[in-house]
């Protein structure tokens, strides 16, 4: 077992290396980059310390430093003990230069804007009862909290004005996967076998189960429903081993549909397509093998297989945000954003770099008033945000959340992150928490 266990091992790593460099940064000829760093009024910073991707120099007496590159996109970062810390993804040029200039612009730590770490926050209890264990959250419109939570083994969901005080409650049968809001905004309580509508009216709320022949079909709409209108209705669907995600936009009067793009990841999907081929296993094979060597090829193949199934077929993520007046798809595949009408008409695009920061968890979240997006990263638990520009993909400011490790279920609203935290010392204990952002 033991032999067959490191096979599996060497498989992984041979195969998520190959992934890797086929959807990180890539290689390019070598490029001389040549940046000089000065103060907010022009003069020259020297001995700041500079790293280029995996390369590190310094800046001279005025504030010059030359170093070579071949891989791109690459992490900037430059540090001084009188200012604060600049950090910027440097893509290769648009056109073939050997020679890329760079300007940074530092900025004294008291005044700094261009990425704003905020630290030091106070952070504040949301939903302080000891004995509630908060199990999901949905932030409303009008200041309110919808909680899923239990008191020991009962269920409930509650509603919590802006103050967090409890406003309403009504049990439901156990403990549910998640809470979900869909595209109509309608708040869902889904099971691994069923889900129920709520309804809130006044000071009440009720669940309401969707009929058993299509909960699982509805559920399954439901979420790959990203956006609804009175005209247009947009959704994906993943294909190609999910290594190939498709936006479609409905025109609700005239049931006409047209895609509205493709992001996918053809590579990948052929390595993808050639271990499944190669690793494939039959019942006939698992369950009547005769000799040692035919059970050892039997149980490396079904290893695989499962290898295959539970950690290699992760979907592409390319999501979709309704931001401001428009709906824009931030395609990590290509390090691009492309900006739509609401009616699914394309407008324009622009170069995203902030995905190869280190830390980079494959996730965005957007406020509850649709006008912001950040990107989340994580570093030894250590949760960091870093507000982008939804107009230029640039990165605006840098927020940490310092006070709790591995936070879950990221919300914002109104300058505030909302999230849930495992108690420390009774990890089956889970709060509700927030921090301001300003």
């Amino acid at each position: 077992m033991k032999q067959i266990y490191l096979i599996s091992i060497v498989l992984l790593l041979f195969f998520t290396g190959l992934i890797t460099e086929n959807n990180s940064s890539w290689s390019q000829a070598e490029v001389l980059v040549k940046g000089k760093v000065t103060t907010e009024t022009g003069t020259p910073v020297k001995n700041a310390i500079i790293k280029l991707g995996n390369t590190d120099g310094h800046t001279n007496s005025d504030g010059i430093f030359i170093l070579r590159n071949s891989t791109f996109p690459a992490q900037l970062t430059v540090k001084h003990p009188l200012f604060s810390e600049y950090v910027d993804m440097i893509a290769f040029p648009e056109r073939w230069r050997d020679t890329l200039q760079v300007l940074v612009v530092m900025q004294g730590k008291e005044t700094a804007l261009d990425e704003v770490t905020v630290t030091n926050k106070p952070i504040f209890w949301v939903y302080p009862r000891k004995q509630a264990n908060v199990l999901d959250f949905i932030l409303q419109p009008d200041d309110g909290i919808i909680l899923c939570c239990s008191d020991e083994k009962t269920y409930f969901m509650r509603g919590l004005d802006a103050q967090g005080e409890k406003l309403f409650e009504t049990p439901i049968r156990r403990h549910p996967r998640q809470l979900f809001r869909d595209c109509m905004d309608r708040i869902h309580v889904v099971y691994s076998d069923s889900i129920y509508e709520t309804s809130i009216i006044n000071n009440s709320i009720g669940a309401f189960q969707v009929t058993s022949a299509s909960r699982l079909f509805a559920y399954n709409l439901l979420k790959t429903c990203v956006y609804k209108d009175e005209k247009t209705l947009v959704k994906y669907n993943y294909y190609d081993q999910d290594q190939r995600i498709e936006f479609v936009s409905y025109n609700i009067q005239t049931q006409k549909k047209q895609v509205m793009y493709v992001g996918e990841d053809r590579k990948r999907f052929k390595q993808l397509s050639e271990f499944a081929r190669n690793n494939s296993i039959s019942g006939e094979q698992l369950f009547h093998s005769l000799t040692v060597e035919e059970l050892r090829v039997a149980r490396r193949l079904w290893n695989n297989t499962k290898f295959y199934e539970l950690v290699l077929t992760t979907p592409v993520y390319v999501p979709l945000f309704e931001l401001n007046d428009s709906l824009v798809i931030f395609d990590h595949l290509n390090d691009s954003a492309v900006v739509f009408t609401k009616a699914g008409v394309r407008v324009r695009s622009f170069p995203i770099h902030y995905n190869h920061f280190k830390g980079w968890k494959n996730e965005l979240v957007t406020n509850l008033e649709k006008t912001k997006v950040y990107a989340r990263y994580e570093i030894d638990g250590l949760t960091t945000l870093r507000e982008i520009n939804p107009i230029n993909g640039k990165v605006e400011r840098k927020i940490q959340l310092e006070k709790h490790i591995y936070p879950k279920h990221l919300q914002i609203r109104d300058e505030f992150i909302y999230y849930i935290y495992d108690d420390y010392l009774d990890q089956s204990m889970h709060y509700l928490y927030k921090q301001p952002i300003r």
